[in-house]
């Protein structure tokens, strides 16, 4: 419920393994599958299709940015909650972990594309979409929002994995 005269939105973040994040927001963005969407308090209830994506949160000088993975979010005029499958702040993220995943989430992608029964072939490659997204995700919350030290490393890595 919301304050009197608070100009914030209550946003909680759970995931199968912990409740990741809670805390007051003046303003969040979050990755739909439509795009990416813009909340503000009083926003129109809504339920929506989350995919793997950088989100942010604002409230005053304070922004925080996290990624989430597939989920959803249900929005009311005063509360966001987000049920997603993972999350984590820049800080979280193994750049080593990310980077074999992304290979091979792409080299199996690829191989699966080859799969000839039509419905194994559509099964393995939403999931395997999902999967590189989600790395995919990671890594660009390092690349915008890590630390420097975070970003040097990733590019080193890059190399070293000799993707893209």
């Amino acid at each position: 419920m919301a304050e009197k005269g608070n100009n914030t939105l209550k946003l909680i973040v759970v995931t199968p393994y912990k409740n990741f994040y809670e805390g007051r927001s003046e303003s969040v963005t979050l990755p739909a599958l439509d795009g990416e969407i813009g909340i503000m308090p009083g926003h129109t209830p809504l339920v929506l299709a989350l995919k793997p994506g950088v989100a942010m949160s604002r409230r005053g000088d304070e922004v925080i940015h996290f990624t989430v993975s597939e989920g959803y979010a249900e929005i009311g005029h005063h509360m966001i909650l987000i049920i997603c499958n993972s999350a984590e702040f820049p800080e979280d993220i193994n750049l080593r972990r990310v980077c074999e995943s992304y290979k091979d989430s792409y080299e199996s992608l690829m191989a699966a594309k080859a799969v000839e029964d039509p419905d194994a072939r559509n099964i393995a490659l939403k999931e395997l979409e999902q999967e590189a997204g989600r790395a995919a995700a990671r890594r660009h919350l390092i690349e915008l929002y890590g630390t420097d030290h975070q970003r040097q490393r990733l590019a080193e890595l890059r190399d070293e994995y000799d993707w893209v």
